[in-house]
C-alpha cells in the first residue's frame, strides 16, 4: 500500500502499525460494520483496515482539511472508498452510530515542548484532543455493543481505565508495547466495549526490537502492513 505523507507534517510510525495489527486480530474476516477512524492523518490506519476487511463502511475524521485531502489522495491511490469528515472530534455530533471507532490519538502531555508546526502539534499533543473528550464523544457515537480500540501512552493507563469506566465502557484487552526488553513499556493498546461486563485480559507484550534488530513479531507486523511511503 502506497501512502503519501506531507513532507513537513506528521509521519506515521510503528505505533500505527502495531495498532492496526491489534485491531485486526479481533475482527472476523467477514466483518462489515461501520468504522470511524478518529484523527486519521494520512488515513493509513483506516485504509489498512479497509484493505483487509473490504466489507466495512469506513469514515475518516480529522480536524485539518489538509489531512483529509491527503487521505482522499491515499484512498484514490489504493482504490479504496471512505467517507471524509472534517471536524474537531471533541465537538463532533452526528446521528450516525459506529460499530467500531479506532484511533491513534494525540497523547503527548503539556510537559513536552510543543512543536510550532501545526501538523505536528495537532497530531501529537493532548491539547488538540484530551483523553476525556475523546472517550466521551466516542462513547456517544458507538452502537449499543460497539467497540473503541486505540493506543495511548502506557504511563497513563490508570487514567485511561478510570475514564473508560466513567463512560460505561468496559476494557476487554490491554497489550503493552516495548521498544526493547530492557526498556519500560512506552505504549499501551486498549480494546473497550459498550454494555459489557467482561474483565480485561492482559495480553502478551510486544517487543519491537531484539537487540539492534527488529523482533520476529515486529517483522511480521511490518510485513503484514506492507506499506510504502512517498512524501508530497
Amino acid at each position: 500500500m502506497k501512502i503519501f505523507q506531507i513532507k513537513n507534517g506528521y509521519h506515521y510510525n510503528s505505533d500505527t502499525l502495531v495498532l492496526y495489527d491489534f485491531i485486526s486480530s479481533f475482527l472476523r474476516p467477514n466483518f462489515s460494520g461501520k468504522v470511524l477512524d478518529v484523527g486519521c492523518g494520512s488515513g493509513i490506519l483506516g485504509l489498512l483496515i479497509k484493505r483487509d476487511f473490504g466489507a466495512i463502511s469506513l469514515n475518516l475524521l480529522d480536524i485539518l482539511p489538509e489531512n483529509l485531502e491527503l487521505s482522499k489522495r491515499n484512498l484514490s491511490e489504493n482504490n479504496l472508498e471512505a467517507g471524509l469528515i472534517l471536524s474537531d472530534f471533541a465537538k463532533f455530533k452526528s446521528q450516525d452510530r459506529f460499530d467500531l471507532i479506532i484511533s491513534n490519538p494525540p497523547y503527548y502531555h503539556s510537559g513536552v515542548k510543543m512543536s510550532k508546526n501545526p501538523f505536528l502539534a495537532v497530531s501529537r499533543y493532548q491539547e488538540a484532543l484530551n483523553l476525556g473528550d475523546f472517550i466521551k464523544v466516542a462513547n456517544s457515537h458507538l452502537t449499543p455493543s460497539g467497540e473503541l480500540i486505540f493506543c495511548y501512552e502506557s504511563g497513563e493507563i490508570s487514567r485511561v481505565l478510570a475514564i473508560l469506566s466513567e463512560f460505561k465502557l468496559s476494557c476487554l484487552a490491554i497489550k503493552f508495547v516495548y521498544a526493547r526488553g530492557d526498556k519500560e513499556a512506552n505504549l499501551a493498546l486498549f480494546r473497550a466495549k459498550k454494555n459489557s461486563r467482561s474483565k480485561p485480559k492482559i495480553l502478551p507484550p510486544l517487543f519491537l526490537k531484539n537487540g539492534s534488530d527488529d523482533s520476529n513479531e515486529a517483522k511480521m507486523i511490518y510485513a503484514k502492513s506492507d506499506t510504502k511511503s512517498e512524501f508530497c
